[in-house]
């Protein structure tokens, strides 16, 4: 009835790299725009996302409060996967 997974421990089938783009795609007007790269600083991993100028203030949000929840999603999401990760958002 049910197919049976396995899994290996921090394994996902997702990419958080993905679920940031996704994440960023749903909150602006122009999704095509919207880039984001994955780069190392230390243990962490940083997504940095770029997007339209006219959309910067919605994935930022007011007083920083869109961009606090997504880094909140991807923190989560990262220390399941046993990783550490932030957003930042690019000017």
């Amino acid at each position: 009835m049910f197919e049976e997974e396995t899994k290996i421990a921090g394994e996902t089938d997702f990419s958080l790299l993905d679920l940031v783009e996704y994440v960023a795609r749903g909150l602006v007007t122009r999704p095509d725009e919207v880039g984001v790269t994955e780069t190392m600083k230390g243990d962490m991993i940083v997504y940095e996302v770029r997007v339209a100028d006219e959309d910067k203030g919605r994935v930022i949000g007011k007083n920083g409060r869109t961009a606090k929840a997504m880094r909140a999603i991807v923190g989560a999401a990262a220390t399941k996967a046993e990783r550490k990760a932030t957003v930042e958002i690019i000017d």
